[in-house]
Formats: C-alpha cells, sequence, structure tokens
C-alpha cells in the first residue's frame, strides 16, 4: 500500500523542480542530465549498459563499471499512478544525491542519445504533468531539426475539499453526486433522466 509519505519522497527523486524546465530540448541526453531527477528517471526506465549504444562490438567494462542496476526498480503509469518493483533499489536510488547520480552515470559512460523530441515528451507528459499542478506542459516544433518548444499553462484550479478541477462544472456535478443518494427516489430517477439527456 502506498503512503503519502512514500508518494511525496518518489516526486522529491524524480520531478523537476519547475525553474529547471528549459523552453527547449535539443536533444534528450543533454535534457535529461540537466537536474538529478530526470537523471534517476533515466536510471529507472532505460536498460542500460557501459560504452556506445551503436557500436556492434560490446564494451570491455573497466573497474568499477557495470550495467544499470536501477532498471526498472519502479513502473511510472499514467495519471500519476506507478509501481514498485525493487523497494531496495529504489530506496538507493532515491537516497544518492544529486552529484552521485551524475557520477554513477559518468562512470560507466551511459548514453540514450535518439528519439530526442518523443523522449523529452514521455518526461514531460508522464512526469511533470502528472506529478506536479501548478504548470502544464506542451511541446510544439517537431519539424524543427534543431530543438523543440516547449510551451507552458499556469493552471487554475477549482477545489472543493479533495476534489479538483480546472473545470467548474466538473467541481458542481461531483458536489451534486455528493447528495444524489438523498434525494427521494423519483428525483433521482427525474435527475438521472435530465444528466443522460445533455450527455453528463
Amino acid at each position: 500500500m502506498t503512503t503519502i509519505n512514500q508518494r511525496e519522497q518518489i516526486k522529491k527523486a524524480f520531478v523537476s523542480d519547475i525553474k529547471n524546465i528549459d523552453d527547449a530540448v535539443y536533444n534528450n541526453q543533454d535534457w535529461y542530465q540537466q537536474d538529478a531527477q530526470r537523471m534517476r528517471y533515466i536510471l529507472a526506465t532505460l536498460e542500460l549498459s557501459p560504452g556506445d549504444n551503436y557500436s556492434e562490438k560490446p564494451k570491455q567494462l573497466e573497474l568499477g563499471q557495470e550495467d544499470n542496476r536501477f532498471y526498472n526498480c519502479i513502473e511510472f503509469h499514467d495519471h500519476g499512478m506507478f509501481k514498485i518493483n525493487d523497494e531496495k533499489r529504489l530506496n538507493e536510488l532515491m537516497n544518492m544525491s544529486d552529484s552521485e547520480v551524475a557520477d554513477y552515470i559518468a562512470v560507466n559512460e551511459y548514453d540514450w542519445i535518439g528519439d530526442d523530441y518523443d523522449h523529452a515528451n514521455e518526461y514531460l507528459f508522464t512526469i511533470m504533468n502528472e506529478w506536479q499542478d501548478e504548470i502544464e506542459y506542451d511541446t510544439e516544433g517537431y519539424d524543427n531539426i534543431d530543438y523543440m518548444t516547449i510551451t507552458t499553462r499556469t493552471r487554475d484550479w477549482v477545489k472543493d475539499g479533495d476534489y479538483k478541477s480546472e473545470n467548474k462544472f466538473e467541481v458542481a456535478y461531483q458536489i451534486l453526486m455528493d447528495y444524489y443518494n438523498e434525494l427521494p427516489e423519483d428525483s433521482r430517477v427525474e435527475l438521472d433522466k435530465r444528466l443522460e439527456k445533455i450527455g453528463a
């Protein structure tokens, strides 16, 4: 069972501070190496081996090098959902300092060059848009070979207790549903008909 504290620890370890997200992506290697949160995401989500991924010959490992031991310790799903597969490795990764994460990648010569724009989008939509609610990210300029533009929109939430939405009508509908079962039977039937008529 996921605890609030555990979720907050994961957020702190993997979600970039919004001030660290620039307005463009040039290549996915450099972009992910801009902060430790994105580097942790790389380690958790990519199966990496030391050396050049495009080389036909496997690299002879140097002292201290290894295949990425953090791969798949956690899976990130849509809507901010996640699955922990190896809690020990996940805790190790989350507790590494920023410099330790960078050093681990450097010592092992990991690279993930390729699919630049798609790979950056993966993080923006799976992590940034689902794990923080201040800014919504989008991208444009896929046909620009030099860089992809990252756009932002400040979110404007309407809240009622724990429920929130940027659509005030969704919040109003939720409030209505809170009292639905207290209505007389004939009123509920009439309400259902009216809501169904407008596709709600």
